[in-house]
C-alpha cells in the first residue's frame, strides 16, 4: 500500500479507493488543475516487464482518445523511478454490481442503463476498441442516473493478473500468447469463444452485455459456480434460466437477450448498435401486458466441446461432470478439446508429449535457459510442474501402466521417476536417447531407439535385445513400440525416411531378434497405437496412425493381427515431433494428445553478438538445417516437407532456387570451399554433389560400406578442398566420424570411433589444410565439444563444460563457438599455431534454438555465422514459442459421425 500524502508528479494521494487484479486505485488531487482524479498503480510484476509496460503505454494512448460521456476518461500516464500509474477520471457513486446485489432492477432503470452502456460500447467499437472485461463491477452509477464504464480496453493492455477467490468478480484471466491466441475476461462474463484462446472481437463484449442485462433483470448471477473453473464450465455447457426473467420483461428485450447470449458467435448479435436500437424501440413502445413466460430456447449453436479451447480450461472440463451431477442433469458427454502450452519462457523439446494411461496427466520435456527437463501437467490443476532430478531429459518419455511413474532418458542412461516425488532411479545404460516404449503389467520396460527395441526389468538390470535395426535396408532406427492386448505382441515403426522398407510392423516379446518376422501392418511411416474397444468385441479395437499430418483410426483385429474396414480421420494439423514423424499419445480412458500446428513455420533470423535480432534472411517456412556460403552471400537450407529438399537463397539478389527434387529426404547441405558446389545427404542412398546454381546433374559420391547406413550425412568440407567429414552409425561403436578423400577415387577411412558417439564435426579453417577437428562426443555421459588433431586424432582438448552442441569455427580460426546445454551461444578464443590453445568459454547470449542431446537430432545444425563472426543466422520458430499440445477428451466421438 502506498502511504497517503505520497506525490507522483503533480498528483498527491489522499485515499485508497480499491485494489484487485489490475492493481491498486487511489484518489488523488491534481495540484495543477485543482481537481480529484483516480490513480491506478500497476502491479509490480507488470512494471518490471519492459515489453508489457511498453505495450500498455501504447494501448493506453489509444484508450485516452476515447471521449464519450458514458466512458470514464483516461487523462494520462505518470512514470517515476519507483511508481507508474494511469491517471483516470474519478467517478463518484456505486457500481452496478452493488446495485444488482440489492435485487432486480426495475424495467425502466434497466432500459435506461442498458441504453447508456450500449451507446458507450457502440462509440468504442466504431473506433476499434473492445472492452474485453465488461462486468457490473466495471460500471459506475452516478447520483444523477448516468452510467460510466471503467477500465475500457485495459484487459488487453494488462495481460497477466493475480488471482482472486471471488468468481463473479474474479480479476481478468489471462494466459501467455499461443498459436490460438489469449484468454481475456472474467469468468462469469467471459464469452464462450474467449475460451477458445483466439483474439476476440466485439461479439465478446456483446455476450458480456447480455449477461449484465440478464443480471439487472433477475438480480442474480446468470452463471455462478463454487470455483472459477465451475463457473467457466457452466458458461460453456449451461443455458441461461430464461424462466428467471421477470414476467413483465418485454418480448423485444427477451429476443435481444437471446441474440446476445447465443453461444455460437456466428449466430450472435453482430453489432451493439443493433442492441441500442432495440432498447430505444422498447422505450418508445412499452408493453402493457406481461410477456409470455414460456420457456424460450436460443438458436441452436455448435456444441462447445467440438471447438478447441485452451489448456487453462482443463480444470473446468474436469469439473464438468461434477457440475452436472449437482444439477441432476444427465448430459451425453461429447468430444472436448483444449490446449497445453509449455511453461513461460520454455519451449517443447522434440519428442512426443504423453498422456498417462488413466488420462489424468500429460508429461512433456520443455527446454530453456536451464536446459531440458521433464514436466507433468495434472488435469486437475492450472500449472505444470517439473520433476526433480530429470534435468537433461531427452527423447520421448513414457508412462508406467499404473500412471504413477515415467520412464525417461538422459545421455547414456535410462531412468524412471515417480510423479509423486522422490529421486529418479537408473535402470540401465543406453547408447542413445529413448524414443518411446511401454511398461508391461509383468514389470518389464520395453523401449526403443536408433539401435532397435530393447527390454529391461522394471527394477533395473540386464538389457535384452528384442529387434535389430537392419542398416542394409536403410533403417535409421526402430521407434515407438506400442503394446497389443495379448501382452506378447507389440507394434513399432521401422524408421526408413524416404525409403520403401519402413512402416508400422508387429513383433513379439517372446521371439529372439533373429527370429522376428517382418510383418508390416502399414506402409505409412508413422508411429501407431492400439486402443481396445469399449464394447463387447474387445478384440476389435482401433489402430491410430498418422498420414500426411492427419491422425486416422482404423479397426484392428487384435486376435488376427490385421486391419479391417476403412480409416477414419480423427484429428488434423499434427506437428512433426520426431524429426520426420508427427507424434501423438492416447490413454485407455479415451484422452488423446498431440502437438498441434502442422508443419512448423520458422524464421531464419539474424542476430548480432549481443543477441539482438536484427532481421530475417528469407520468408518464413518449414526450415531445418542450413549453412552459409563461404563468402557469406547465400544460404543452403533443407526445407521440411513430405519429401524434404535443398534450396539456395541469395541474400544479395533476394532470390532462391530449388536445388533438389526427389521423393527421398534430402538434407544436411554443405558448401564446397569455393562456394560453387553443395554436398547433401539423400537418405538412404548416400551423399551427393551438385552445382550450387542448380545446373547440371547430381553426382553420387562413392562411399565404401557407407551407402544405406543411417546418419551418413556430410559434416564439413576442408578449406583446401581435399577432405570431407561425414558420419556413420556402426552397430558396435555407434556414431563414428569418417573422412572421404575428395582427390582421385574418393577413398574413405575411419577417423574417430569408440564405444561412444562422435558426431557434429567441423574442420579448422586453415587454408593450407586442416590440422584440427572440433566435434561432439558423449564420452563423459553428456554431449560435450572437443577438439582433436587431424589427420591422426592423436591428441584432444575438452572445450565445453555443461553441455556442448553444434560447434562452428570463425573463418579466421581465432574463435570456436557452440551452444551449451542451456541454449546459450558460447565463445572460446582459440589459437591454432604453433599449437592449439583454448581459452575459457564465455556466454554471448541465449537464443531461441532447440538444444537437446541424443537420438536422431544431435547432428542437426540450425545455426551458422558470417565469415567475420559478427552476425549469426539462427533457425527459430515464427512465434518464438512452441506449438501447443492439443488434448482431446473422448476422441472416439469422431468414429461415430
Amino acid at each position: 500500500m502506498i502511504p497517503l500524502g505520497t506525490r507522483l508528479g503533480s498528483y498527491q494521494i489522499t485515499s485508497l479507493l480499491g485494489q484487485g487484479g489490475m492493481g491498486e486505485v487511489y484518489r488523488a488531487t491534481d495540484t495543477k488543475l485543482n481537481r480529484d482524479v483516480a490513480l491506478k498503480f500497476l502491479p509490480e510484476q507488470f512494471t518490471s516487464d519492459n515489453d508489457r509496460l511498453e505495450r500498455f503505454q501504447r494501448e493506453a494512448h489509444v484508450l485516452a482518445s476515447l471521449n464519450h460521456s458514458n466512458i470514464a476518461a483516461i487523462y494520462g500516464f505518470e512514470d517515476s523511478a519507483s511508481m507508474r500509474a494511469l491517471v483516470m477520471e474519478l467517478v463518484e457513486g456505486s457500481t452496478l454490481a452493488e446495485r444488482i446485489a440489492l435485487g432486480p432492477v426495475p424495467i425502466e432503470e434497466v432500459l435506461s442503463g442498458a441504453k447508456q452502456i450500449a451507446e458507450a460500447m457502440e462509440y468504442a467499437h466504431e473506433r476499434g476498441v473492445i472492452h474485453r472485461d465488461l462486468k457490473p463491477a466495471n460500471i459506475k452509477l452516478t447520483s444523477d442516473g448516468k452510467v460510466k464504464i471503467l477500465d475500457f480496453g485495459l484487459a488487453k493492455a494488462m495481460s497477466q493478473e493475480t488471482s482472486s477467490s471471488a468468481n463473479s468478480n474474479s480479476p481478468t484471466l489471462s494466459l501467455a500468447a499461443t498459436q490460438a491466441g489469449v484468454i481475456l475476461g472474467t469468468a462469469a462474463y467471459m464469452s464462450p469463444e474467449q475460451a477458445k484462446g483466439k483474439t476476440v472481437d466485439r461479439r465478446a463484449d456483446i455476450w458480456a452485455f447480455g449477461v449484465i442485462l440478464y443480471e439487472m433483470l433477475t438480480g442474480a448471477s446468470m452463471f455462478s459456480g463454487e470455483t472459477v473453473s465451475e463457473t467457466m464450465a457452466q458458461v460453456m455447457m449451461k443455458e441461461p434460466d430464461w424462466n428467471a426473467l421477470p414476467a413483465n420483461t418485454p418480448s423485444r428485450l427477451r429476443d435481444l437477450l437471446r441474440r446476445c447470449l447465443t453461444k455460437d458467435p456466428r449466430m450472435r448479435l453482430r453489432d451493439i448498435g443493433d442492441a441500442r436500437i432495440a432498447i430505444e424501440e422498447v422505450i418508445a413502445t412499452p408493453q402493457t401486458e406481461a410477456s409470455s413466460s414460456t420457456s424460450t430456447v436460443p438458436p441452436r449453436s455448435i456444441p462447445i466441446w467440438q471447438r478447441t479451447v485452451p489448456w487453462a480450461l482443463a480444470v473446468a472440463l474436469v469439473t464438468v461432470s461434477f457440475v452436472l451431477m449437482r444439477q441432476n442433469a444427465p448430459v451425453a458427454l461429447e468430444q472436448m478439446r483444449f490446449y497445453v502450452s509449455p511453461p513461460e519462457k520454455l519451449m517443447l523439446a522434440p519428442g512426443v508429449p504423453r498422456v498417462s494411461p488413466d488420462g489424468r496427466h500429460v508429461s512433456f520435456i520443455a527446454t530453456g535457459e536451464g536446459g531440458p527437463r521433464l514436466w507433468v501437467r495434472d488435469l486437475g490443476t492450472f500449472e505444470s510442474r517439473p520433476l526433480s532430478g530429470t534435468d537433461g531429459a531427452v527423447g520421448s518419455p513414457f508412462w508406467s501402466f499404473d500412471s504413477r511413474s515415467i520412464v525417461f532418458s538422459v545421455p547414456g542412461r535410462l531412468k524412471k521417476v515417480e510423479i509423486g516425488g522422490g529421486p529418479p532411479q537408473t535402470l540401465c545404460d543406453i547408447r542413445d536417447a529413448v524414443y518411446g516404449g511401454f511398461w508391461t503389467r509383468d514389470d518389464r520396460i520395453v523401449f526403443a531407439g536408433p539401435e532397435g527395441i530393447r527390454q529391461v526389468p522394471a527394477a533395473g538390470g540386464t538389457v535384452s535385445v528384442v529387434t535389430i535395426v537392419d542398416r542394409s535396408r536403410g533403417e535409421q532406427g526402430h521407434i515407438e513400440p506400442s503394446p497389443l492386448p495379448d501382452g506378447v505382441h507389440f507394434l513399432y515403426t521401422r524408421f526408413v525416411p524416404g525409403g520403401e522398407a519402413g512402416g508400422v510392423f508387429i513383433a513379439s516379446l517372446k521371439e529372439k531378434p533373429e527370429q522376428q518376422k517382418l510383418t508390416r501392418i502399414l506402409p505409412t511411416l508413422s508411429m501407431s497405437a492400439y486402443v481396445p474397444s469399449t464394447g463387447e468385441a474387445r478384440d476389435k479395437g482401433s489402430l491410430l496412425f498418422v498420414r500426411e499430418n492427419a491422425l486416422f483410426a482404423q479397426t484392428f483385429d487384435s486376435s488376427r493381427l490385421e486391419l479391417t474396414g476403412d480409416a477414419v480421420p480423427v484429428a488434423e494439423n499434427l506437428t512433426i515431433t520426431l524429426g520426420a514423424l508427427a507424434g501423438f499419445s492416447v490413454s485407455e480412458t479415451g484422452v488423446l494428445v498431440y502437438v498441434s500446428g502442422g508443419a512448423s513455420e520458422r524464421h531464419l533470423s539474424w542476430y548480432d553478438r549481443q543477441g539482438k535480432e536484427i532481421g530475417t534472411a528469407w520468408i518464413p517456412g518449414p526450415y531445418n538445417e542450413f549453412s552459409i556460403s563461404p563468402d557469406g552471400t547465400r544460404v543452403s537450407v533443407a526445407r521440411e516437407a513430405e519429401n524434404p529438399d535443398v534450396y539456395v537463397f541469395d541474400f544479395v539478389g533476394n532470390r532462391s532456387i530449388r536445388l533438389t527434387s526427389n521423393p527421398s529426404i534430402d538434407r544436411a547441405p554443405i558448401w564446397s570451399p569455393d562456394g560453387k558446389k553443395i554436398l547433401f545427404f539423400r537418405n538412404p542412398t548416400g551423399i551427393f554433389l551438385k552445382a550450387a546454381n542448380g545446373a547440371g546433374e547430381e553426382e553420387q559420391l562413392v562411399l565404401p560400406e557407407g551407402r544405406g547406413y543411417s546418419l551418413g550425412a556430410p559434416k564439413d568440407w576442408s578449406n583446401d578442398g581435399r577432405f570431407l567429414l561425414y558420419s556413420r552409425v556402426d552397430p558396435k561403436t555407434k556414431r563414428d566420424l569418417w573422412v572421404l578423400s575428395m582427390d582421385g577415387d574418393h577413398q574413405s577411412r575411419k577417423f574417430l570411433h569408440s564405444e561412444f558417439n562422435e558426431t557434429s564435426a567441423k574442420f579448422s579453417p586453415e587454408a593450407q589444410g586442416p590440422r584440427y577437428v572440433a566435434y561432439v562426443s558423449d564420452e563423459s555421459g553428456s554431449y560435450e565439444v572437443y577438439v582433436t588433431t587431424f589427420p591422426d586424432a592423436s591428441e584432444k582438448w575438452p572445450i565445453s563444460n555443461g553441455g556442448g552442441y553444434q560447434p562452428r569455427w570463425r573463418r579466421d580460426g581465432k574463435e570456436l563457438l557452440y551452444f551449451n546445454g542451456e541454449g546459450k551461444l558460447m565463445s572460446v578464443d582459440v589459437t591454432l599455431s604453433p599449437s592449439f590453445k583454448a581459452g575459457a568459454p564465455k556466454a554471448l547470449f541465449s537464443a531461441p534454438i532447440p538444444i537437446y542431446g541424443g537420438g536422431f537430432n544431435v547432428d542437426v545444425h540450425r545455426w551458422d555465422l558470417t565469415p567475420d563472426g559478427q552476425k549469426f543466422l539462427i533457425n527459430r520458430t515464427s512465434t518464438g514459442q512452441s506449438s501447443p499440445i492439443a488434448v482431446v477428451v473422448n476422441w472416439q466421438a469422431a468414429l461415430k459421425k
